[in-house]
């Protein structure tokens, strides 16, 4: 507590000059420590605790937890596991265990912060911020062993390349303010920044608030000097780096390259031992690239946002073959994130690869990407794995696509040869695509190549969400691509295609394992098909197609409207039921019914009804079953049956009580078979002896095998009838003599080997009795074969029953009858048939009556 004189002695000048001097000394003390405390509370590690600050009731520190807290559940809990790999990385060098990857990186940013000593500006050691003179050895000098900040002014600094040791943060006044330039005379091979030790390794570096020309221009223009030199900034076997707010110009390799010291490895080498780890490449413009904007390889745990690289000047490879690309994880690279981040006027707009001899990029994931005029705006692939006799890529695995866009792909000479695309994916298994969306313009010429491709053995592949249009002058808007390089496996949902290629949904060859739910195409001049397959093998559900000449093409059959499809042992409107093979069904059922085969369904049952064999049908039965491996066999109405014989329908209850053979033609019934007329007959087909039809209700005779109307006098075998309930001898469906008969009519039989398909899919082979066909029988004229009810010649004789007959005016009820030119007159009482009563009375104009006439065989 300071006290102050308030009553001065102003009798005495000395004393007044002494307490005016004692109290001015205690307000300068007071002063001074004041100052003293607010400098050291500016500098304090931690001035205030959370604790002690109230906010709405509940203190800071409070507050702070609770969020972190949740945040970290999400994180770690996003799909109810942890990854093992990645949990443990978050522990620390030194056993600290981070709740999340991302607050491991935070620790380190804070040690790297706490680390730093000093903070110094670059042009105290001697750079020239002017660019005059070269800076190299001041940067030196600055970085020391490590453990500070290095500031530099806005201006230009010239350097022959710059080797960053650990623990360094290196700070300019922002893109396009501060500049770091390669010398004149640094060689080709030189980074404008790379880490200083490529045999230990290193860690925790940041830098920020620059831009980096490696000045291709410089001893007459200067190209990549091969292997992983000539970038603006590359990171070899290093830990925790921050890569902010940075512009590379003209690299002559890449902009920003995170790797190992050297691309080249053993095949049995551990690929990320000499990789970086934990990278955040944040706010980075790279350009006039020689071969990619950024790229990763050998390295893990890398996040890449917010970046811009475009317009790559591809002088690292040969003209006309310049592989550039804005962003490419490339070889051995694990666990990438690459969040909003833009590519323009690249070959491959992202890249997601590795060559032939190397493992291919795995857990790579790009959320919110935008590709504006790149050729191939994404691009999976593993080089060396796409072909029939590659070896499949055992490392080409989950890839994920969310919310990313590809606007108007084209053509760029710096690569010639390869075509525009919106999305490639070949030899990658479990790829997921979200939300994706492909922008054409309409006037571009594609030249007729396919926009979304999967192709080259990539499998399982599932794309939820992706939308199309503008690409009228390309093939097809997406291609499943068939044949011995195809791919397969792939599922695509929710998709809508507008206005856009002249084919939707394209499918190759031998692909038979697509899923197509939920979808519009809506097409206009120029769209030809919705969907085309060369197979019936494709799930189709929900899906619609307008303004196409064709809304799908399937095993070359043509839809007006898209079909729904679908198979994999269907089960419908059923409370319970087990469809065990994936071409079967059951549908409104009941009870445990089981399908064991291919073609099996049950329809309406219950009872625990089941199938076996192949192309097997139950409807409205209960406790029903078809057994063994026959084949054809179906059971109607029917309750506690058992069908063992091919080529059959049956049915009965408790016991099979009718059946019909397919083979024989027989039918079977162990009850009476009725007939539904009033009255009727028993008909059999007669040819006419003149070749000539003849009329209804003329009494007819035999001459020889033939038939003709009757006379007095002859035997009269019936009439021609139009009211025959069971009639004989029309031979319906093909020639009489198609097949071979024995002396007594009998059909002849013979075995026949037919091959088949049993319920588990193997080729089986089964003896059947079949008819024996007449070696003079030609199928060819079986098309114009007419049976006996088409042609005029043969007629239906009423033989047994009530007939209609012609009859003259003689005839009354109860009499006989014999015939004059087959009109029938009263006979003496061996005549013919019993007049029942007369329907027509005789009209003399016409020639006749009309008699219904009950007529038996005569002896």
């Amino acid at each position: 507590m300071v006290q102050l004189i308030k009553d001065y002695d102003t009798t005495r000048n000395a004393r007044y000059a002494s307490q005016l001097r004692d109290d001015m000394q205690n307000i300068e003390n007071v002063l001074n420590q004041i100052d003293y405390d607010m400098k050291k509370h500016y500098t304090g590690a931690s001035v205030h605790d959370a604790s002690q600050i109230n906010y709405q009731g509940f203190t800071v520190e409070n507050r702070l937890k609770n969020l972190f807290s949740r945040f970290t559940n999400l994180v770690t809990n996003h799909d109810g596991t942890d990854v093992k790999e990645v949990v443990d990385s978050r522990v620390t060098t030194y056993g600290e265990i981070a709740a999340t990857l991302k607050d491991r990186l935070d620790k380190e940013f804070n040690k790297l912060d706490r680390k730093i000593k000093r903070v110094v500006n670059v042009d105290d050691f001697g750079a020239d911020p002017t660019g005059k003179t070269d800076s190299t050895e001041a940067f030196k000098k600055a970085f020391g062993n490590g453990k500070v900040q290095v500031v530099m002014s806005a201006g230009m600094y010239v350097v022959k390349g710059l080797k960053i040791p650990s623990w360094v943060r290196l700070v300019g006044q922002g893109i396009g303010v501060t500049f770091l330039i390669l010398n004149d005379e640094t060689p080709a091979s030189e980074w404008v920044i790379t880490n200083s030790d490529y045999e230990k390794g290193n860690r925790n570096i940041h830098i920020e608030g620059f831009s980096a020309n490696w000045n291709p221009e410089r001893q007459g223009g200067v190209r990549a000097a091969g292997g992983q030199h000539s970038s603006c900034v590359a990171f070899a076997k290093t830990q925790f780096i921050w890569i902010k707010n940075i512009e590379c110009i003209n690299p002559g390799l890449h902009g920003i390259d995170i790797s190992a010291p050297t691309y080249d490895h053993l095949p049995d080498t551990d690929y990320t031992k000499d990789g970086c780890k934990y990278v955040w490449i944040d706010g980075c413009v790279t350009s006039g690239y020689g071969d990619d904007g950024i790229t990763t390889h050998y390295s893990e745990y890398v996040f890449i946002s917010n970046c811009h690289c475009t317009n790559p000047r591809g002088t690292a490879h040969a003209a006309g073959q310049a592989n550039s690309n804005g962003i490419e994880i490339d070889d051995g690279s694990k666990r990438v994130w690459l969040i909003n981040n833009y590519t323009e006027g690249n070959i491959r707009g992202v890249e997601v690869k590795a060559h032939a001899e190397w493992p291919a990029s795995q857990n790579v994931h790009i959320l919110g990407h935008v590709s504006y005029h790149d050729v191939r705006s994404y691009d999976l692939r593993h080089i060396g794995h796409h072909r029939t006799g590659d070896p499949q890529s055992t490392t080409a695995y989950d890839v994920t696509l969310t919310d990313c866009t590809a606007i108007e792909p084209i053509f760029n000479e710096l690569y010639e040869g390869v075509t525009p695309r919106v999305l490639a994916v070949s030899a990658y298994k479990n790829v997921q695509i979200v939300n994706f969306t492909g922008i054409g313009n309409p006037s571009y010429d594609y030249k007729g190549n396919p926009m979304a491709v999967f192709q080259f053995r990539s499998r399982n592949i599932t794309v939820n969400g992706i939308k199309m249009r503008g690409f009228k002058k390309a093939s097809h808007d997406i291609r499943v691509f068939g044949g011995s390089q195809k791919s397969d496996y792939v599922k695509i949902s929710n998709f809508d295609i507008l206005d856009s290629a002249p084919v939707g949904i394209g499918l190759g060859g031998g692909v038979y394992h697509v899923n197509l739910i939920n979808g519009t195409l809506i097409g206009k001049n120029g769209s030809v098909v919705g969907i085309e397959s060369p197979n019936n093998q494709t799930t189709i559900a929900g899906v619609e197609a307008a303004g196409y000449s064709v809304a799908a093409r399937l095993r070359k059959r043509d839809y007006g409207m898209v079909p729904t499809k679908v198979k994999g042992g269907f089960i419908g409107g059923s409370t319970s039921g087990s469809a065990l093979h994936e071409a079967s069904g059951i549908f409104g059922s009941t009870g445990d019914s089981v399908t064991k085969g291919p073609a099996n369904v049950i329809l309406g049952g219950r009872g625990g009804s089941t199938t076996e064999g192949s192309r097997q049908a139950l409807i409205a039965v209960n406790n029903s079953h078809t057994k063994g491996e026959g084949n054809s066999r179906v059971g109607l109405a029917s309750h506690n049956i058992t069908l063992k014989k091919s080529y059959t329908v049956a049915g009965g209850f408790d016991a099979i009580r009718w059946q019909l053979e397919s083979i024989s033609g027989d039918g079977k019934f162990a009850g009476t078979v009725t007939g539904g007329s009033t009255f009727a007959d028993y008909g059999e087909y007669f040819e006419s002896e003149n070749g000539q039809a003849i009329p209804t209700g003329t009494l007819v005779t035999l001459r020889g095998d033939k038939i003709a109307a009757a006379q007095e006098g002859d035997s009269i075998i019936g009439a021609i009838s139009e009211t025959a309930a069971v009639l004989l001898g029309e031979s319906t469906f093909h020639w009489q003599g198609r097949y071979l008969r024995n002396e007594f009519g009998g059909l002849v039989y013979e075995e026949v080997n037919k091959p088949y398909t049993d319920e588990n899919g193997n080729k089986r082979i089964e003896v059947r009795k079949h008819p024996k066909e007449n070696p003079h029988y030609d199928p060819q004229l079986e098309e114009e074969y007419l049976s006996r009810a088409d042609r005029p010649e043969w007629n239906v004789v009423g033989l047994v029953g009530q007939v209609h007959v012609r009859v003259d005016n003689t005839v009354s009820p109860g009499c006989r009858l014999k015939a004059v030119n087959g009109i029938g007159t009263k006979a003496d009482s061996d005549g013919y048939g019993t007049v029942m009563s007369i329907t027509k009375v005789y009209n003399k104009e016409e020639g006749y009556g009309v008699a219904k006439v009950l007529v038996f065989p005569q002896n």
